[in-house]
């Protein structure tokens, strides 16, 4: 499925994260904590948003620092759903959100291999069943 990429706050960066990086930087215990391993494979309605032009777009899960580790502030659910698909995985990175000045940040993620995405490209996701989100 082709979609757009999509961040809820201007200020968070769009990244791909390589599985392996996935494995080995982000905090696999806040990653888990709400049983994010056993998803069933579908999308849900509200992970997506049809723009005014039109085009779909993923809203991507994002993460933010805190005392040196990655924890989510949301999207551990789609991150679990796309996990099995993906060699990369699309994730959005809090920059202001928390006070961490932007050089920082950077240095602390420029030598983890991650790679920009550019929102303005489209993304191809796997081909699951998109399911109506929870009320």
């Amino acid at each position: 499925m082709l979609c757009l990429p999509y961040v809820t706050v201007a200020t968070d960066e769009p990244f791909w994260v390589p599985k392996s990086i996935f494995f080995q930087h982000f905090d696999q215990d806040d990653f888990l904590c709400r049983e994010s391993v056993d998803v069933t494979p579908s999308y849900l309605a509200s992970w997506f948003y049809v723009s005014v032009d039109g085009r779909r777009r993923f809203e991507l899960p994002a993460v933010h620092f805190v005392a040196g580790k990655t924890q989510f502030i949301s999207g551990r659910h789609r991150t679990a759903v796309l996990l099995p698909y993906l060699d990369k995985l699309p994730i959005a990175f809090s920059l202001l959100r928390y006070g961490i000045p932007d050089d920082s940040l950077r240095r602390y993620l420029n030598p983890m291999g991650l790679i920009p995405m550019n929102l303005r490209e489209w993304i191809e996701l796997p081909d699951l069943p998109i399911v109506p989100s929870m009320p």
